[in-house]
């Protein structure tokens, strides 16, 4: 059941890290896209979709280092002695 569970933690982790890229990626086009309207009047609306965006990178970012902690600390604790 332990292995499971491990396998389980390290399967979030990488969910995560993708999540994370994703979101970042996201955030980009529409920033891009922002500063592409700036000349025609602003569309805040892609700006507001850039940070909704941004702040999905730093939550899943934070998952991932909890994920991180977990796996480390708890499951290869054993490994590091």
């Amino acid at each position: 059941m332990l292995w499971l569970f491990e396998r389980t933690v390290e399967f979030a982790a990488w969910v995560a890290m993708i999540a994370a890229w994703l979101s970042a990626i996201s955030a980009a086009v529409w920033l891009v896209g922002w500063f592409g309207t700036l000349r025609t009047g602003a569309d805040f609306e892609l700006l507001r979709s850039s940070a909704q965006a941004s702040g999905a990178f730093v939550g899943f970012a934070i998952a991932l280092g909890v994920l991180a902690c977990i796996d480390r600390f708890i499951f290869d604790a054993d490994q590091a002695r």
